[in-house]
């Protein structure tokens, strides 16, 4: 799209015609035998082309000073996403099989669709087992989050018998309480029981409340008669009660995307409805063209074409 910003310049133009084409009395002393030469060199063909580029480039600098500008695109402003930490355990309980091969490659590849679908949100990875600590920072490189989540295993934490739910949720908090987006969530996936950390996760969970951080936890247990249940359901609703989140627990594979899959709908990003336009501005080239073309007219026009002895 093409647009002036500036076009009552182009008023201009109908004045500078009329001075061009307007006939000018010239009061002059004839002098016998020059005439016929002086005539012939202002009606030239050279001489007019000379004159109609000084012309072009005055109209040409005309439309400069209106600014011509080039729309190239409109685009929304781009959209006010969330910051979500993901806190996965890595505790040994997560390679129990009742899910297909276990649970924590169910939980990775389930993760990996969930990253895919946050387009605008900057993601964070942390991981815990008896502590925690921050696999990937926040960050809009989804590429990163998706690699380490397949490549990530209980191996990657040392204290892997234990499971730290509060340190877990804290250093997921620490990664989002300097956070200025609109939205900030914790998602929390465990298995198991608080048995380990320095945090407790009433208190984790109280501080998430106070930085108004919302938590979504999510129960990993299949069967409850394939052993002795070590999920601690009550803890995790109260997490997420008290973060204005909401627990989930998921019983298989199905559950689980269906869990994600209301997260995603619960925790929509915002897009800002106003629009902007990119604009190029041409007066510069064709305030170049001007001049080249004033200086070829001044050429064709003062140039003595007919040497007088």
């Amino acid at each position: 799209m093409f647009e002036l910003d500036s076009p009552y310049f182009l008023l201009l133009i109908p004045l500078v015609l009329y001075l061009f084409f307007r006939k000018n009395k010239e009061s002059y002393i004839k002098v016998p035998g020059t005439q016929a030469i002086k005539k012939y060199a202002k009606k030239s063909k050279k001489h007019l082309i000379g004159k109609f580029l000084i012309l072009l480039s005055l109209i040409l600098m005309i439309g400069a000073l209106s600014r011509p500008q080039l729309i190239k695109n409109e685009r929304i402003i781009q959209k006010e996403g969330i910051d979500i930490a993901i806190s996965l355990d890595l505790s040994r309980s997560m390679l129990i099989e009742d899910f297909y091969p276990n649970r924590l490659e169910v939980a990775k590849d389930i993760l990996v669709e969930f990253v895919d679908k946050r387009l605008d949100d900057r993601l964070s990875l942390i991981v815990f087992g008896g502590d925690a600590y921050t696999k990937v920072p926040l960050t809009f490189d989804h590429s990163v989050i998706k690699e380490i989540l397949r490549d990530i295993s209980v191996e990657d934490i040392t204290s892997n018998n234990q499971t730290a739910i509060g340190m877990g949720l804290g250093v997921a908090l620490n990664r989002l309480k300097t956070s200025q987006a609109k939205s900030r969530v914790v998602i929390l996936l465990t298995d198991g029981e608080n048995n380990s950390g320095e945090m407790s996760p009433e208190g984790a969970a109280r501080l998430a409340k106070e930085l108004g951080i919302r938590v979504y936890t999510v129960g990993i247990e299949a069967s409850r008669a394939f052993m002795r249940s070590g999920l601690d359901e009550e803890l995790l609703r109260y997490i997420a009660r008290e973060a204005d989140g909401k627990y989930f627990r998921a019983g298989n594979i199905g559950e689980f995307r269906e869990i994600f899959d209301e997260i995603d709908n619960l925790e929509k990003t915002e897009i800002d409805g106003r629009t902007f336009y990119e604009k190029e501005e041409l007066y510069p080239n064709v305030l170049k063209i001007a001049l080249l073309l004033l200086l070829l007219g001044i050429f064709f026009a003062f140039s003595k074409y007919i040497k007088i002895p």
